[in-house]
């Protein structure tokens, strides 16, 4: 059946047409819909407003509020055009990891100049893989509460999740979900879903075969070593082209309205950015959700905007001191005063 196919489409002459190369998945605009939650309002302080106990900032405070969000939702979709689509997203931060205490502790001066290219101090240990402190574990527990306490009142719960490969976010999404629901299809990892691309030593992650037996909760469709971590520092223009990448590849193969994605604060801000959305920090352990609308972008022509460097073009790792007065650390690209970037990422 299949030579018989493709006889005819040599015979037809169609098979004279030369097919365009696939260049991953198609470019989609985003935009958000504003008034559902208070956090995409500017008159929302970051720094003080508690989400958490707020109904995740749900504008709406009625006892029916979430039921009425659905409907809303499904109303915004029962009428869309053709091509376009509306998502929720719930941005969600990994709880309080071993190198946010010990950035805190040393200063974000020498934790940038020398200490992060490390992964200890003979005290506390942050790399490889940091992991969660016990406050990290006790925000995650109250991330998971504030998810319970919603439930009666009818929040729709991601249908289904995308995580990043680092152990603290892992851990971020199982300590959450599973007392409450991680009902199949299983949350999935994403290499591209991490921190900054560095030789921060606590963003290298754990071998595959470490992470599938310790989250067997979380399909992990990645290789047995990290292929990102060994890297330039990656500047917030490559990030926010990476996360805009992995996003339209997300959305452009994930048909649930209600995702789940769990990572970092650089993931988070860089996706904001994507969105469209203003500037929000959130705390470990937070939640930001976001109503999303989702088009084809008709002026993409299949360009390609992020892709991992090939080996020739990553600058070689070496021994250097990064600022004056700190002992040499391993780094590759340009490092001034402690912010190493590469500009071309």
């Amino acid at each position: 059946m299949i030579l018989r196919s493709l006889l005819l489409f040599a015979a037809s002459g169609l098979a004279d047409i030369i097919l365009p190369v696939y260049n991953g998945p198609p470019r989609l605009k985003y935009s958000v819909v504003p008034g559902y939650f208070k956090q995409s309002d500017l008159a929302t302080d970051d720094r003080t407003y508690d989400a958490l106990s707020d109904s995740f900032g749900l504008t709406d405070p009625s006892p029916h509020r979430w039921y009425r969000f659905r409907q809303n939702i499904y109303a915004l979709n029962m009428g869309a055009p053709q091509g376009v689509r509306y998502v929720v997203l719930y941005l969600a931060r990994h709880g309080q990891g071993q190198h946010n205490v010990a950035e805190k502790f040393f200063g974000q001066e020498a934790w940038e100049c020398y200490w992060a290219m490390q992964g200890t101090n003979g005290t506390c240990t942050w790399g490889p893989d940091a992991k969660l402190s016990p406050q990290g574990h006790s925000e995650v527990a109250r991330t998971s509460k504030a998810w319970k306490h919603e439930v009666p009142y009818g929040i729709p719960l991601p249908e289904s999740h995308h995580v990043s490969p680092l152990s603290r976010s892992l851990s971020t999404l199982v300590e959450t979900w599973k007392p409450i629901a991680l009902n199949p299809p299983l949350p999935v990892c994403n290499e591209l879903l991490r921190e900054t691309l560095s030789l921060h030593y606590g963003d290298k992650r754990s071998k595959a075969s470490y992470l599938r037996e310790t989250y067997p909760e979380v399909e992990f469709p990645i290789e047995e070593e990290d292929p990102l971590w060994n890297f330039h520092r990656e500047s917030e223009i490559g990030r926010n082209m990476r996360i805009k990448h992995v996003l339209d590849e997300i959305l452009s193969n994930d048909p649930s309205i209600y995702i789940g994605m769990t990572s970092h604060s650089g993931v988070i801000n860089s996706t904001l950015v994507a969105l469209g959305h203003r500037p929000y920090v959130l705390q470990t352990a937070g939640v930001l959700p976001v109503v999303v609308k989702v088009e084809r972008d008709p002026g993409w022509r299949g360009e390609v905007l992020w892709g991992k460097k090939e080996s020739w073009e990553v600058p070689k790792v070496e021994l250097r001191s990064v600022c004056p007065g700190y002992e040499p650390v391993l780094v590759s690209g340009q490092y001034v005063d402690g912010m190493g970037v590469w500009p071309y990422s």
